[in-house]
């Protein structure tokens, strides 16, 4: 996608559930504010009627793999059109749970092909600036959904999350940094603020 006349900044943050995402997404939306930045946080699946639907599967049972897909796809334009590109136009820092790398490993483990599913939403949707991939292992990730008082969804078994996390890991892009969440949510965060900071210091200097 052509995003030349976008100002602001897209992070996305990325990994299976119980990397610590949630707890990283407050940490940059606090050090965003400090910085004097304008951001704005959201997630994906996001709370429209597509992402609702989701949801819904993801405690009912999960969809057919294509409608799967489909419905992502719908969400994900309803969400870039209605407040991903209108704020990256404003000049804001946008913070994602989750975007289209997500699409990649968790449909791909499915059986789709990760580079067409990349594909399909690049035609759409913004690059972003830098997405932080949270990696550790699976069983380590399921204690932790599980110490929260938590229970799996069916996005989140331990053999197909095994496959995710190889999915995620096996995708190239220059903006994909990735993250050992397997240390304390102190060490993520400080491993991620400082990217950060990189990043907004690049784009100053190159401003």
């Amino acid at each position: 996608m052509d995003d030349r006349d976008m100002r602001g900044f897209l992070v996305v943050i990325e990994g299976v559930d119980g990397t610590g995402k949630s707890t990283l997404l407050r940490r940059l939306q606090s050090y965003c504010e400090g910085s004097g930045l304008d951001c704005v946080v959201s997630r994906e699946p996001t709370n429209g009627v597509w992402g609702t639907r989701l949801r819904d599967s993801a405690r009912t049972g999960r969809l057919p793999l294509e409608q799967e897909l489909e419905l992502f796809l719908l969400d994900r334009k309803e969400h870039v059109s209605e407040l991903i590109l209108p704020a990256l136009r404003k000049g804001m820092v946008v913070l994602l749970d989750r975007y289209f790398i997500s699409s990649a490993a968790y449909q791909g483990a499915r059986g789709a092909d990760p580079e067409e599913v990349l594909r399909r939403n690049e035609e759409f949707a913004p690059e972003p600036d830098l997405v932080f991939l949270l990696d550790c292992d699976p069983e380590q990730t399921l204690q932790r959904v599980r110490a929260r008082g938590d229970v799996a969804d069916e996005f989140e078994k331990l053999d197909a999350l095994r496959r995710v996390r190889e999915l995620f890991l096996s995708i190239q892009r220059p903006y994909i940094r990735v993250i050992d969440a397997s240390v304390g949510a102190e060490q993520v965060a400080g491993q991620a603020e400082a990217l950060l900071e990189t990043l907004f210091s690049d784009r100053d200097k190159g401003s």
